[in-house]
C-alpha cells in the first residue's frame, strides 16, 4: 500500500504474531502434558528455547514480509508463506537444540508447537485481510482523493475504481483531456486544469491529491506540491515515466542538502550486517568441522603432482579483482590447453565449459561432483572478498564480453553458492543464469540465503554438482 503508516503497522503487526507465537509455544507445552507425556518440571531449557524464538522469530517475519497486511495476495499464497516460514524456524530451532544442548526439550512439544503455530498465525492474517477487505469495499477507512490526469491515466484511474481494497474514493478528476472527460464525466466531477488547486482543496475535504499524467512538468509539478504542502494534504506522483525506473527510493541529506537516491541492490543495513556476521560464523566453522577431509582432499591432489590449490583472478563487489581460491581438480597446464578446446565449449555466452572437460583429473571429477573443490573459497569469505551465498565470481575476460545490465551481478559480493548452483549449473543456458543472478539481488533476504544454503547442502550430499 501507498500509506506512510504501513510500515508502522507492519511492525506492530510483527510484534503481535510473535506474542501468539510465544502463547502457541506454551500452548503445545500443555498440550502435551496435558494429553500426551508430562513435560519435566525444569523448564529452564524451555525458557532458553524461547529467548531464542522470539528475535528469530521478529527476523523471520519480517523477512518474509508477513506483517503486511495482505489484501491483496491470494490465501493459498499466504499458506504457503506462513508454512515455509515456520519449516524454517523450527529447522534452525532444532540446531539451537543440538548446538545448545537442549536435550531436556520434548521433540514432541516442537511438532505441535510448529503446528499451533501455522494454524494460530494463518488464521489470524486470514481473519485481518477478510475484515480489511470487507471495510473497504464497504468504503470504510477509505481515503478522498483528487487525481490531476491527461490522455495516459485512464489505466491508473480503472485500477482504482476497480480495487477499491486499496481504500481510495475518488471524488474529481482534474483534466482537460477530451477523452478522460467523456468517460469519468458521469461518474466523478471533472475540474479543468486552469482551476486553482489550492481553492479546490480548501473547499473539499481532501485527503491526498495523485498527479498521474505522463509528463513531468517541474514548475506545474511544484505548484501542485506547494498547494498540497501548506495544508498539509499528501501530494502523489505516478508517471509512466518512473515505470522505467525499477529501483527503491529515498530522501537522503547530504550536509543537509536532499538528495534523492535510487538504487536496485539490497539496501537493508541491519540484514546485510547480520549476512556479513553468518558469512563468518558459517565459514569458521566448516574449516574447522571439516579441516581433517580437506586435509585429505590436499593429500590426494599432491600425489597427482602439482599445486594443491587453483588461484585464479575473478572480479569481486564493483569490478574488484581478487584471488579465488579452489582446490585444483585439473591438469597443472590447465589454461594453457583451454584455446585448443573451445570449440567444444557447451555453455552460450563468455563462459567457457565442458561437461567432461579432458582437463579435470580423477580427484577433480569427484570434487566437482560433490562441489567440494569449492571449500577453500571460506578462506576468500574469511578475507572479505566473498560471501557464503551470492553470484558465483566471475573471470575478468567474461566480464569484459558482458552485456551492460549484466554487470549489475557484481553489485553484491560474489558467493560461494548461489541460485544458478543449485538449479543445474552447466543445464541452464548463460542468459537465464545471468537473469537468475538478477532475481536473487532484485529479491534479497536472509530467508533466501538460507532456502539455497539448505537446498546446496542437498546438492553436495546427493553428488548432483556439475
Amino acid at each position: 500500500m501507498l500509506k506512510e503508516r504501513e510500515p508502522v503497522l507492519e511492525k506492530l503487526n510483527v510484534v503481535f504474531q510473535v506474542i501468539l507465537t510465544i502463547l502457541c509455544f506454551d500452548g503445545a507445552k500443555w498440550l502435551t502434558h496435558e494429553f500426551f507425556v508430562p513435560v519435566q518440571s525444569d523448564l529452564t531449557q524451555y525458557k532458553t528455547l524461547l529467548f531464542i524464538i522470539v528475535p528469530l522469530w521478529l527476523l523471520i517475519l519480517n523477512q518474509s514480509n508477513l506483517g503486511r497486511i495482505g489484501r491483496l495476495k491470494m490465501y493459498s499464497v499466504l499458506f504457503i508463506e506462513y508454512l515455509t516460514s515456520i519449516i524454517i524456524g523450527n529447522v534452525l530451532l532444532y540446531v539451537a537444540i543440538v548446538f545448545l544442548d537442549l536435550n531436556g526439550v520434548s521433540r514432541l512439544v516442537l511438532g505441535i508447537f510448529a503446528i499451533l503455530n501455522l494454524i494460530v498465525l494463518y488464521s489470524y492474517k486470514f481473519i485481518l485481510s477478510a475484515t480489511m477487505k470487507y471495510l473497504r469495499r464497504e468504503g470504510l477507512n477509505s481515503r478522498l482523493i483528487l487525481i490531476i490526469a491527461d490522455e495516459d491515466s485512464s489505466y491508473f484511474i480503472d485500477r482504482l475504481v476497480e480495487t477499491k481494497d486499496w481504500g481510495y474514493r475518488i471524488w474529481a478528476i482534474m483534466t482537460d483531456d477530451e477523452v478522460i472527460k467523456s468517460k469519468y464525466g458521469q461518474e466523478f466531477h471533472i475540474i479543468p486544469c486552469v482551476s486553482d488547486l489550492s481553492e479546490v482543496i480548501d473547499n473539499k475535504s481532501i485527503d491526498e491529491v495523485f498527479y498521474c499524467k505522463s509528463s513531468l512538468e517541474q514548475n506545474e509539478i511544484q505548484k501542485y506540491i506547494y498547494s498540497c504542502a501548506e495544508v498539509g494534504v499528501v501530494f502523489r506522483m505516478q508517471s509512466l515515466l518512473l515505470n522505467y525506473i525499477k529501483m527503491q527510493s529515498t530522501l537522503s541529506f547530504l550536509n543537509q542538502m536532499p538528495f534523492l537516491t535510487f538504487r536496485n541492490t539490497p539496501d537493508n543495513y541491519l540484514a546485510l550486517k547480520f549476512k556479513v556476521l553468518l558469512d563468518y560464523i558459517i565459514s569458521i566453522s566448516v574449516l574447522i568441522i571439516l579441516s581433517p577431509i580437506i586435509l585429505i582432499i590436499a593429500f590426494l591432489i599432491k600425489l597427482d603432482g602439482g599445486p594443491v590449490f587453483f588461484m585464479q583472478k575473478r572480479m569481486g563487489l564493483n569490478g574488484r579483482q581478487f584471488f579465488c581460491y579452489k582446490f585444483r581438480t585439473m591438469v597443472v597446464n590447465a589454461e594453457s590447453l583451454k584455446e585448443s578446446l573451445q570449440a567444444q565449449n557447451e555453455q552460450e555466452g563468455p563462459v567457457f565449459k565442458i561437461k567432461n572437460d579432458p582437463r579435470v583429473t580423477k580427484i577433480g571429477q569427484f570434487l566437482r561432483k560433490t562441489s567440494l573443490d569449492e571449500l577453500p573459497q571460506f578462506i576468500n569469505v574469511l578475507k572479505g572478498e566473498m560471501a557464503v551465498v551470492g553470484p558465483r565470481p566471475p573471470i575478468p575476460s567474461e566480464v569484459k564480453q558482458y552485456i551492460r545490465w549484466q554487470n549489475r551481478r557484481l553489485s553484491m559480493k560474489p558467493g560461494i553458492t548461489c541460485i544458478w548452483q543449485v538449479s543445474g549449473r552447466n543445464n541452464i543456458p548463460f542468459d537465464q543464469w545471468m537473469k537468475m543472478d538478477m532475481q536473487y539481488i532484485d529479491t534479497w533476504s536472509l530467508k533466501l540465503d538460507l532456502i539455497i544454503l539448505l537446498k546446496t547442502v542437498r546438492v553436495v550430499l546427493t553428488g548432483n554438482g556439475q
